[in-house]
């Protein structure tokens, strides 16, 4: 009986340290957007990021939640990296600021409750924010060059016919 409580207070020790959670994640992020709207119909949001924590805890399940759709968020072979990457309609995107709320294990679960509820899940805490920056989407210049190639053509030619029609009428 002795061993028994023995190890379940080893194991009262060991468990809850297991399921520590990040406070303060300090969070370091690289991202990428598409902006050729001349070639593609959706915009490309990627982001890689790395989340330090002050308890050192450096497995760190996340998830991202982007307008109700949940984006898993992939972990690097050495477990130092996560990236997410989504894809919006190039139509109704606007450059600026965008981002995702990204959640540990338990925020997630949260969310996916709220969910299958029917419940407002914007009240859930997130485990961070990340913060995009889209520069806008890049269609072509206003003129084509076909256009100012032909009406420079045509203005050459009518400098050119008045000139010598000047030059004959004299």
């Amino acid at each position: 009986m002795l061993y028994f409580s023995a190890v379940l207070f080893v194991i009262s020790l060991v468990f809850p340290a297991l399921g520590e959670v990040c406070k303060n994640p300090k969070v370091d992020t690289t991202s990428y957007t598409t902006v050729d709207g001349m070639v593609i119909s959706d915009v490309a949001f990627v982001t890689e990021f790395s989340v330090s924590c002050d308890s050192g805890k450096k497995d760190y399940i996340l998830f991202a939640d982007k307008k109700g759709r949940q984006i898993p968020a992939l972990r690097s072979a050495d477990n130092t990296k996560y990236q997410i990457s989504w894809t919006e309609s190039a139509d109704s995107l606007f450059s600026g600021e965008h981002g995702v709320n990204v959640y540990d294990e338990e925020g997630y679960a949260a969310v996916k409750k709220a969910q299958r509820n029917n419940e407002d899940s914007s009240g859930i805490p997130s485990a961070f924010f990340l913060s995009l920056y889209h520069r806008g989407t890049y269609y072509g210049p206003w003129v084509s060059t076909e256009f100012i190639a032909a009406t420079t053509s045509i203005l050459l030619w009518y400098i050119a016919f008045s000139a010598r029609s000047n030059l004959m009428s004299s």
